[in-house]
């Protein structure tokens, strides 16, 4: 981890909100009247890289002029706990490196012994499989993290709005409870996007980490 800057809560609700509207494939009419978007536990579907900018640009144009508020329901809608971790967290950017960070707990219906260890771990499992084409990869991570590095691996890292969501080891949203290995940060959002970059090469990630409030 390098030096860490405080950042506002919103921002990182902000972050959410853009990096779930994005997956949807529908980009305009009724889609826009964001509050009434029903979530989806679902990954961003073949996209060409000019779709991609496309969406990005109409949804930050839209969450950008929300107040907290309307954030707050969409981020709630999705699921309560989640909000209530955000608001009960300190948050800052920083960057960090992937052997210091962990995947969800079967993160994408991946095979649970490939989400045990460090984010370094998981890509190491993804990138065998892939030059054995082990069937395990065919699922949901395999088709979210094959476009991702097809169409806007080289993006996610320069846009605020698409950076992974950290908390600090077993705390917020615990997205990997029950895992005998823990990591220094659990991934709460933005699972399938740092194992895109780790594959890529990063050795660094830029993300926001919340710590419990004092």
């Amino acid at each position: 981890m390098d030096k860490l800057e405080k950042v506002n809560l919103i921002e990182v609700k902000r972050c959410f909100v853009v990096s779930q509207l994005i997956r949807n494939e529908r980009i305009s009419g009724r889609f826009l009247k964001f509050l009434n978007v029903l979530f989806k536990r679902e990954f961003l579907k073949d996209i060409s890289i000019e779709e991609f900018e496309y969406r990005l640009k109409k949804v930050k144009e839209k969450v950008v002029l929300m107040n907290e508020k309307e954030l707050d329901k969409i981020i709630s809608k999705e699921w309560k706990k989640r909000l209530v971790a955000y608001n009960n967290t300190e948050w800052y950017f920083g960057e960090f490196s992937p052997d210091e960070m962990g995947v969800w707990r079967r993160a994408g219906e991946m095979p649970l012994v490939w989400t045990n260890g460090s984010l370094s771990e998981t890509a190491r499992y993804i990138q065998d499989a892939v030059s054995k084409k082990n069937a395990k990869f065919s699922g949901r991570a395999g088709h979210a993290i094959s476009n991702i590095l097809k169409t806007n691996v080289s993006i996610i890292q320069k846009e605020k709005y698409l950076l992974p969501i950290l908390f600090q080891c077993d705390t917020g949203t615990k997205g990997r409870k029950r895992l005998k290995r823990k990591m220094k940060y659990d991934i709460d959002d933005g699972c399938m996007r740092s194992i895109a970059l780790t594959i890529s090469g990063a050795e660094k990630i830029k993300a926001y980490v919340g710590f419990p409030k004092k």
